[in-house]
């Protein structure tokens, strides 16, 4: 047996950095023969971490948010919030940044898991015994905590639509946080409002056929639909086996039951827009004697909105706003029925767009209290025609499972011809059922395993061998990694374990100078 050392690393102060000296941030857990914890200076006493997709599938498979649970000792009170005398007062707030990082013998302080906290929950036991529960979410869960404005945009790749999205929600922009792979699909029109950050990502990544997810890092990474086609996907990154002296030997492995996955029909829609000329979209509502006034030297938002409860049933948003202009789309006036002087010199506009609001804030800079008597909306409408069905199904498969049909129908399509390849592609890849596993191993078992647990991330290739004492008949097939879970326990033991997807759907699909298009292989898209 192994042992590795850990840390557990709280950001506090933030803009400090991850070694802040006011307070120690870093805990390592570092245990003595056969005794458990070292006393000094320790405080974990178990960990928990997982990320990855909530099913070993590309396509029923969604990225959930990272988690993290650490159980803290807390006999000395440093983790109660409202400990006035203690180190981290006023400092333990969610959001601070929180990273586990593992060391070797040959690799030091190795990411396995980054996120950010979002609760510290102290417990206290008859005996004098006291705890704190530090849990902590993923980037995903991070940056879904509030709702998101992504302006129009047209002729954009997905790859280009996830920045955007990233941007809307408040993500750091460069290599740092984010790893994407250049998008296959390029969306023709684009926009969200109202709507959280991660299901607006995960219709991105429905349309690419593509995987968002968190890597260990703490990027989120997008891979396009290629990306397990090509590349470092071809090349498996470890072998894991039931055979007496392998390199790496798993603990336990189940085979879990792949006919949910199983989609024999695919249908879809390809939403067809019909830009319309510059109009009036919106115009407020009071008038005449109801006109609203704004004193002097005060500001009035007003948000225009389209469409409007009186707008055509297909009216779906505006392509572009025209900017307020006075006189054209605001009129001001010392009376409210407009009879008296007119303001509207008088009277700043500025103005705030998005696809479905433009914010139009009036400022009153003159020296009596000004009655805006007109205000109107400008743009350019968009309506949405009745779209074109495609659909696509396989006869074979509806004979041995039923007829399965996928339940979705994937947005953004460009065009019906790329609609078609992708049904036609996931029919391809999920009219069967495929291997779908739950390896487990222990990761201080030697140093091999250690240094595969701190090497392996999400989406990679694997191969398992289980055909020796597991006996299922699996020799040397190739998986990809859809999930990761790490359990360490006072026992100084550490058990992870992976959700694997059989990498065989994907084996026989052609991909220019890849591999040879013919009997034996099926063209993606």
């Amino acid at each position: 047996m192994v042992v590795a050392t850990y840390k557990l690393q709280v950001n506090w102060w933030e803009t400090d950095g991850w070694e802040s000296a006011a307070f120690p941030i870093s805990f390592p857990l570092t245990w003595a023969d056969g005794a458990g914890f070292v006393v000094a200076n320790d405080r974990i006493r178990a960990i928990t971490c997982s990320f990855g997709r909530d099913k070993a599938s590309q396509l029923t498979g969604n990225s959930k948010a990272g988690r993290l649970r650490v159980v803290l000792d807390n006999r000395s009170g440093d983790y109660n919030s409202f400990n006035s005398t203690g180190p981290l007062y006023s400092q333990i707030l969610p959001g601070r940044p929180v990273r586990l990082l593992g060391t070797s013998a040959t690799q030091s302080n190795q990411p396995i898991w980054e996120g950010f906290l979002t609760r510290i929950t102290p417990q206290v036991f008859l005996g004098g015994d006291a705890t704190a529960i530090l849990e902590a979410t993923g980037p995903l869960g991070q940056i879904n905590l509030d709702q998101i404005e992504v302006p129009m945009v047209t002729a954009q790749r997905t790859d280009q639509v996830v920045d955007d999205i990233l941007d809307a929600a408040g993500w750091g922009s460069g290599s740092t946080f984010r790893t994407l792979d250049v998008g296959k699909t390029t969306i023709t029109r684009y926009w969200k409002s109202g709507t959280f950050t991660v299901p607006a990502l995960l219709e991105v990544e429905s349309t690419e056929g593509g995987f968002i997810r968190e890597g260990k890092d703490g990027k989120i990474i997008f891979d396009n639909r290629h990306h397990r086609l090509s590349g470092a996907a071809l090349t498996s990154q470890a072998t894991y086996s039931d055979a007496a002296g392998a390199a790496r030997v798993y603990s336990g492995l189940t085979q879990d039951d792949s006919l949910p996955s199983v989609f024999n029909i695919f249908s879809t829609e390809v939403q067809i827009y019909t830009t319309a000329s510059v109009a009036v979209l919106w115009t407020l509502s009071e008038s005449g004697a109801n006109s609203p006034a704004i004193p002097v030297g005060e500001a009035r938002t007003y948000i225009a909105r389209y469409p409007t409860r009186s707008s055509a049933n297909n009216a779906v948003g505006v392509d572009a706003w025209t900017t307020t202009a006075a006189t054209t789309d605001m009129l001001a006036n010392a009376a409210a029925d407009g009879s008296s002087t007119n303001l509207t010199s008088s009277v700043g506009i500025s103005v705030s767009k998005s696809s479905e609001t433009m914010e139009i804030s009036l400022t009153n800079n003159g020296t009596v209290p000004a009655f805006i008597t007109k205000l109107q909306a400008r743009g350019t409408g968009i309506t949405a025609d009745d779209p074109a069905t495609i659909q696509v199904e396989d006869t074979t498969s509806q004979s041995s499972f039923g007829k399965r049909t996928w339940p979705s129908k994937t947005p953004f399509h460009p065009d019906t011809g790329e609609a078609l390849d992708w049904a036609n592609f996931n029919v391809n890849l999920f009219k069967d059922p495929s291997a779908v596993l739950k390896l487990s191993y222990w990761a201080n078992r030697d140093t091999n395993s250690l240094n595969e647990m701190l090497d392996r991330d999400l989406s990679e290739r694997v191969t398992v061998v289980a055909d020796n004492n597991a006996n299922l008949s699996i020799d040397n097939r190739g998986f990809f990694i859809e999930a990761i879970s790490h359990q360490i326990s006072a026992n100084r033991l550490h058990k992870v374990t992976y959700i694997l997807s059989d990498a065989a759907q994907f084996s026989d699909s052609w991909v220019l100078n890849t591999s040879a298009l013919g009997t034996s292989t099926r063209l993606a898209y």
